[in-house]
C-alpha cells in the first residue's frame, strides 16, 4: 500500500511538472506585444473615438489629394489623443489603427462587438450591456453650460428653469439620453449635427440657448469668431464624466493592467490636463484662422 502511495505521489510530480512545461510556451504566447500592436505582432491596436469634439478629439485626413475620396485615411488629434499615443508608446504598442464612424452608436457597437479594441472617449454604461472594460477612474469630468446670444442672455442654476424655452444639442455630445427626462415637459429640444448648425440656430434667435460643453463651446465659437457674441452661462449643469476603455471581446485587452497603471500617472495632475485643454483649442482655432466668420440669418428684432 505505501509503494503505491509513493508510485502515485512520484506521477502526480511529474504530471505536474509536464504541465508546467507546457504551460510556459502558452504564456509566453500571451505577450501582449505579441498578441497585439507590437512590432512582431499581426494585430493592430485599433482605436475609436469622436469624429468631431474639438478640443477632446478631432479627425484628419493625412493623404490628402488621394483622387477617391473612399481611400483618405483619417487620424485623431487632441488632447486625449495624445494621451493615449503616449500611454501606448511606453508601453511600445507601435502598431495601431484609427477607427472612424460618423455616428458614436457605431463606436459603442464597435466595441460591444470586439470590431475595434479600444475607445478614448465613452461615457459609463453598464459593463454587461456595453461589452467595456472601463480604465477607472474617469480621465475628467466635462462642464456642461448653457450657452445663450449676448443679446437676450440665459443664467440659470438647474435644468428645471429652462421650463417654456427652446433649445439645441449637438448630436455628437451625446447629451440627450443623459437629460431629456430631467428637463420640463414644455422645454423643446433640437438635436443637430455639429457646432456650426447648433450656432445658427442660436445666433439666429430660432432657439434660446445652446446646451453644451463649456470647452467644446469656446473652441468652437472661436473657431467661428462668433465667441463675442454669445453668453456663456456660470453654472455647470451637469459634468459628464469621460473614460477609456478596452471591448471585453478584443484580444488587446491584455494590455489593460499595464496601460491603466501608465494612464493613471497622466491623468493625476487636474492643472496640467487643463492647460492640455487650453493648448488643444488654440490648435483648433489655429486651423481656421484664415476664414471669414460664420454667416448666419440675424436675429429678428
Amino acid at each position: 500500500m505505501k509503494r503505491f502511495k509513493f508510485c502515485s505521489m512520484i506521477f502526480f510530480c511529474l504530471l505536474l511538472c509536464s504541465v508546467q512545461v507546457y504551460a510556459a510556451p502558452a504564456r509566453r504566447g500571451k505577450d501582449p506585444l505579441i498578441v497585439c500592436g507590437g512590432e512582431e505582432s499581426d494585430r493592430r491596436f485599433s482605436i475609436v473615438g469622436i469624429k468631431n469634439y474639438p478640443p477632446f478629439s478631432w479627425t484628419e485626413v493625412i493623404n490628402e489629394g488621394v483622387p477617391d475620396p473612399q481611400d483618405r485615411q483619417e487620424e485623431y488629434k487632441g488632447l486625449i489623443v495624445d494621451l493615449v499615443k503616449e500611454t501606448a508608446d511606453e508601453l511600445k504598442i507601435v502598431k495601431m489603427k484609427n477607427i472612424v464612424f460618423d455616428d458614436f452608436q457605431q463606436t459603442q457597437k464597435a466595441l460591444l462587438r470586439g470590431n475595434t479594441a479600444f475607445s478614448f472617449i465613452t461615457y459609463y454604461v453598464d459593463e454587461a450591456k456595453s461589452g467595456q472594460d472601463y480604465v477607472y477612474p474617469a480621465y475628467f469630468g466635462n462642464p456642461f453650460i448653457v450657452v445663450s446670444r449676448n443679446t437676450k442672455t440665459i443664467d440659470v442654476r438647474d435644468l428645471s428653469e429652462l421650463k417654456g424655452l427652446k433649445g439645441v444639442i449637438r448630436r455628437e455630445e451625446v447629451i440627450e439620453p443623459l437629460i431629456r427626462g430631467s428637463l420640463p415637459t414644455d422645454t423643446k429640444l433640437e438635436v443637430v449635427d455639429g457646432a456650426e448648425s447648433a450656432f445658427r440656430k442660436l445666433l439666429s434667435g430660432e432657439v434660446d440657448f445652446m446646451l453644451t460643453s463649456r470647452y467644446a463651446a469656446d473652441a468652437e465659437s472661436r473657431r467661428f469668431k462668433v465667441k463675442d457674441k454669445l453668453h456663456f452661462g456660470n453654472t455647470a449643469l451637469r459634468h459628464i464624466k469621460y473614460f477609456v476603455s478596452f471591448s471585453k471581446l478584443s484580444p488587446c485587452r491584455l494590455h489593460k493592467k499595464s496601460f491603466e497603471e501608465r494612464f493613471k500617472e497622466k491623468i493625476k495632475d487636474k492643472s496640467a490636463i487643463e492647460l492640455q485643454l487650453q493648448k488643444h483649442i488654440m490648435l483648433w482655432v489655429d486651423k481656421f484662422k484664415d476664414e471669414p466668420p460664420l454667416e448666419y440669418t440675424p436675429e429678428k428684432e
